[in-house]
Formats: C-alpha cells, sequence, structure tokens
C-alpha cells in the first residue's frame, strides 16, 4: 500500500497560502492609505475571519479525509504515452492562442512585436484601443471563442508539463517549451502579466506537486539549486513586472504610488532612479491595496446581484445573449464606487466583496470554509492520483489564493469560467464511472 504522506506535506499549500495572504494584509496595515480607512477594526476583524475560516476549511478537509497517501508508483507505458499526447495537444494550444492573439491586436511582423515588448506600457495602451475598437464594431473572433471554450487545456498544459517533465520524450519537450514561448510572447505583446502570471501560478502548482512526490513522506529543505532556480525565475519575473509598471506609469502620466505616494525620495529612488522605483512600489502595492477597497464596500448595504458577484464571466454571458439591466452595477465594488469614489474598474476591492456580492458578507465566510475543505481535497487527490484534472484544480486554487486580496479572478474571465465548469463536469463524472 501506498504511504501515508507526511503532516508537513498535507498542510504545505494552507502554511504557504497564509503567509502570502497575511504578508499582502501587513503590507497594507503598513501603507499610506491604511490611515485612511474609514472602518479599520471591521476591516481587520473581516480579513482575519475569512482567512480563519480559509484555514479552518483547509483542516476540515484533511482531517475527514480518509485517503491521505501518496502515489509512488511510476506510469505504464501505455500512460506515459497518453502524457505526451496531452501535452503535444497543450502545445498546439499553446501556439494556436499566441499566434492568434497577436495577429488579433494587431501583430504583423517580428519588428513591431518586438518593438511592443520593449515599451510594455504603450502597448497595454494600445490594446485597450483595440479592444474598444472590436467592442464598438462588434467584432467576433471565432478563433478565440473556441480556444476559450477548451480553456481546461491550458489550465492542464502548464502544471503538466512540470509535473510529468522527466516522462516526456525530447521533442515533446522541446515543442512544449517552444509552445510556452509563443503563449507568453503574446502577453507580452500586449503588456498584459497575466499570462506571465497563469504560466508561473500553474508551473508552481506542478512544482509543488512533485516535490511532494519525490520526497516521499520525509520532507526536506530546499537544497541550493532548488532556491537558485527559485531565486532566479522570481527575480526575472519581478524585474519584468516591475519594468512593466514603470512603463505604464510613465505611459498614463502616473507620478505616484496608492501605497507609498510620492516615491521619488525614496531609497528605492536614490539606487535604481525615480522611474524604476515607482515601477517596483505599484509592483508591491499590487496584491495589497485590494483592502482598501474592501473597506469602502463594507460601509454599504447587500444588494443581490443575481449571479454577477461570484462570476463576472456569467454576468457578461447573460447580458451579452439575454440583455435586461447589468447586474455588474448591483455588486458592491461599484456601488461602493458612487458611495466612495473609489474606481471598481481601475483598482482592486480583493475578492471578498464581489462574493458578498450574492452571498452577503457572513456568508463569504462560509464560502471560505468551503473553498479551504476543496483545497485541501483537491491537493490530496493531486498526491494520491497525478491526473491532470486534479493538477488543473490545484492550479485554480493557487491561481484563486494569489488574487484573493486583488479580485476574483478566476471566475472574472471566461478563460476560468469554462475552467471551473469543464473540471465540475469531469469531477461529476469520475463520481458515475469508475477510474
Amino acid at each position: 500500500m501506498n504511504p501515508v504522506a507526511s503532516k508537513a506535506t498535507q498542510y504545505m499549500p494552507i502554511r504557504v497560502s497564509m503567509c502570502y495572504l497575511l504578508g499582502t494584509f501587513i503590507l497594507f496595515l503598513t501603507s499610506n492609505i491604511f490611515a485612511d480607512t474609514p472602518n479599520p477594526v471591521y476591516l481587520t476583524a473581516f480579513v482575519l475571519l475569512a482567512f480563519a475560516a480559509l484555514w479552518g476549511g483547509y483542516v476540515l478537509g484533511v482531517r475527514t479525509c480518509a485517503k491521505r497517501w501518496i502515489c509512488v508508483k511510476d506510469m505504464t507505458p501505455r500512460e506515459r504515452r497518453r502524457i505526451n499526447l496531452f501535452v503535444l495537444i497543450g502545445s498546439c494550444y499553446a501556439i494556436v492562442w499566441g499566434v492568434n492573439q497577436i495577429i488579433d491586436y494587431g501583430g504583423t511582423d517580428p519588428i513591431q512585436v518586438l518593438d511592443a515588448i520593449i515599451n510594455p506600457g504603450t502597448a497595454y495602451s494600445a490594446k485597450f484601443e483595440v479592444f474598444e475598437r472590436r467592442e464598438l464594431n462588434q467584432e467576433v473572433n471565432r478563433i478565440t471563442q473556441i480556444l476559450i471554450l477548451l480553456s481546461v487545456i491550458y489550465a492542464m498544459f502548464f502544471p503538466g508539463i512540470v509535473l510529468h517533465w522527466r516522462r516526456l520524450g525530447r521533442r515533446v519537450k522541446v515543442f512544449s517549451l517552444i509552445a510556452t514561448a509563443v503563449y507568453i510572447l503574446s502577453y507580452l505583446f500586449i503588456g498584459t502579466q497575466k499570462g506571465l502570471g497563469d504560466v508561473l501560478i500553474f508551473a508552481l502548482a506542478g512544482w509543488s506537486v512533485k516535490r511532494a512526490l519525490s520526497q516521499g513522506t520525509s520532507p526536506q529543505r530546499l537544497n541550493g539549486r532548488n532556491i537558485l532556480a527559485i531565486a532566479l525565475v522570481g527575480s526575472i519575473a519581478f524585474i519584468y513586472m516591475a519594468a512593466n509598471q514603470a512603463s505604464r506609469a510613465a505611459e498614463f502620466g502616473l507620478t505616484t504610488t496608492l501605497l507609498a505616494g510620492d516615491v521619488s525620495k525614496t531609497y528605492l529612488a536614490e539606487i535604481f532612479g525615480s522611474s524604476f522605483a515607482l515601477g517596483i512600489y505599484s509592483l508591491i502595492g499590487y496584491p495589497s491595496h485590494g483592502y482598501f477597497g474592501l473597506s469602502q464596500s463594507l460601509t454599504a448595504d447587500f444588494v443581490f446581484s443575481y449571479g454577477a458577484g461570484l462570476s463576472q464571466a456569467f454576468e457578461s454571458y447573460r447580458y451579452q445573449y439575454f440583455g435586461g439591466p447589468q447586474n455588474l452595477l448591483l455588486t458592491y465594488p461599484f456601488r461602493a464606487e458612487l458611495l466612495t469614489g473609489w474606481p471598481a474598474g481601475m483598482y482592486w476591492s480583493t475578492a471578498f466583496p464581489w462574493f458578498a456580492s450574492d452571498l452577503t458578507f457572513p456568508g463569504v465566510l462560509v464560502l471560505m470554509l468551503l473553498l479551504g475543505f476543496v483545497f485541501a481535497r483537491v491537493w490530496l487527490s493531486s498526491l494520491r492520483h497525478m491526473d491532470l484534472a486534479s493538477l488543473a484544480a490545484l492550479g485554480q486554487f493557487f491561481l484563486f489564493i494569489a488574487f484573493l486580496p486583488a479580485n476574483n479572478q478566476v471566475l472574472m474571465q471566461r478563460q476560468g469560467f469554462w475552467v471551473v465548469l469543464t473540471l465540475l463536469a469531469l469531477f461529476m463524472l469520475r463520481r458515475v464511472r469508475p477510474r
């Protein structure tokens, strides 16, 4: 029988998640805008209760699960062939997505693409111009629509290639790396960090499972090689994102940041220059300023938003095909904008007021408890089966945690919406049919 995962392995995801979430909140508490928070005690109590509910649900999910073992058996040749075939399919998906996105947003030649990558602020601004033109002319890209419906492929692909890297053939490895590069390149072309962020977060999900499986029941500290690799990837991502934020600030004429105000006289400005320092402070404030938006929503009354809060993607489909009133305007962030002036479409408000728009704020605590429970079961299922569906679900939870202080990222975009729907269908099918 396979060995049972150690306690450290079972609780590793929630411990890392709590460190990250509490870190973002502490960062907010030490920022300039915290002084303007209208209800700091209420805000702090709610945030800590929400985090505690997530933790409690995770603990409950682990303790009530009888199947906590780690898969130590290697795959059969037939299973390896299936993994290689899927990686080929996922690589094709990533390439088609990347090329289609570059063409869709006006990419015509390599020089133009390179110029957009070097000037991410200009590329980011141009993206919205293209988007507004398409909205005005009601242009629809059929390829994009089909790819969105098949989004579960990309959710499985990126964590899958990390977990099963050693099981892939040499040509498949090279093809998957090219596909990943094209996918990331398409987002760099439009100056958007989402593509890079998704790849890193999904890769982290695959790496976490791979590390847990390789250690068996005896968790060990990261070795020097792993630490160096993580530091290198993290540094490259941080430098690019900070440069991206600095370029955006220059493009839109921004000179201050929400969390630190004027940064021109800070130590970072003296070391790196005012422009790059502005990008660094903007990046640091990216996952933490949403708590101020949450504080603005806590002062508003509850109005049911008919699902628009739980999923903006669902609301976009409903409004597109059925019309009627825009229920998005009923959500806490948009109503708080009218009451307080905090712009719902420009700055974050965390995911909590979005959920509360359909569940109330007390209902959000129950939701966090439930999500923590499912988070634990998905993690244990990934260790037990190493299947791509569980791995994709784990990636969605990692994405959820990463963006929790900002927005409801998973169900905000149509890609995430279809990933969740497809995974739910797969898990229901698993319940009906034996493995």
